[in-house]
C-alpha cells in the first residue's frame, strides 16, 4: 500500500484508495470524531447504567430510549467527514479496473462533486428543518420535554462538515485528473 510521506505519520490506518491528491485529516474531522467517541462512550455508560438498575431494582431510567436516539444521530452526522477523509466509504473498483488512470481520475471527481452537491443541499434542506422545529417549538413527547431542534442540529453540523471534507477532496480530485493527463503511463489509484 503506497503512503504518501505527508501521511506516513498518521494515526489512522490508511486506505487503498489514499495517495499523495488524498487530502489529509484537519481539525474539523478530528473534533467530529471526538464528538462520536464521547457520544459512544456515553451511550455504553447509559446502557450499562440501565441493565443494572433493570437488574438490581426492577425499574428504569425512562430517558434511555430517547438519548440513546439522540446519539445515533450524532453518530450518524458527524461521522460522515471523518468517514470520507479517512476513506471508509466504498467505492466501486470493479469499473475502476477497467478504466485508465485519467479515466479513473475523472470517474472520482464526477462522483465527489456529484456527493459533494447532493451533500450541500442536505446542508441547506436540514438547516431549514432545525429552523422550522426551533421556530415551532417542538419538544419530544417524553419526560426529558427535549427541545427537538437540539437534536436535529446535528444533523446540519455534519452535513457541512461533509461538505467541507468534499470540496477538499474535489481539489485534490482535480489534481489527481491533471496528474494523470500531464503524465499518461503513471498508474492513479
Amino acid at each position: 500500500m503506497n503512503v504518501a510521506p505527508e501521511h506516513a505519520g498518521d494515526p489512522v490506518v490508511h486506505a487503498v484508495d489514499e495517495d499523495e491528491f488524498s487530502p489529509r485529516e484537519t481539525w474539523l474531522e478530528v473534533v467530529t470524531r471526538w464528538v462520536i467517541q464521547a457520544a459512544v462512550l456515553l451511550l455504553v455508560v447509559m446502557m450499562g447504567v440501565e441493565m443494572i438498575v433493570r437488574s438490581l431494582f426492577g425499574w428504569s431510567l425512562q430517558v434511555t430510549n430517547e438519548l440513546g436516539g439522540y446519539a445515533l444521530i450524532i453518530i450518524t452526522f458527524f461521522g460522515l467527514s471523518s468517514g470520507q477523509a479517512g476513506h471508509a466509504f466504498h467505492r466501486m473498483h470493479l469499473l475502476d479496473d477497467h478504466l485508465s488512470p485519467a479515466g479513473r481520475a475523472l470517474l472520482r471527481l464526477l462522483f465527489d462533486s456529484a456527493t459533494a452537491v447532493v451533500a450541500l443541499l442536505l446542508f441547506v434542506e436540514f438547516t431549514r428543518f432545525t429552523w422550522i422545529t426551533w421556530r415551532s417549538g417542538d419538544v419530544a413527547a417524553t419526560v426529558l420535554l427535549t427541545p427537538l431542534w437540539l437534536p436535529r442540529l446535528a444533523m446540519p453540523i455534519g452535513a457541512f462538515a461533509l461538505s467541507l471534507t468534499l470540496l477538499r477532496t474535489i481539489v485534490g480530485d482535480w489534481r489527481r485528473l491533471r496528474r494523470t493527463r500531464a503524465r499518461p503511463t503513471e498508474v492513479a489509484p
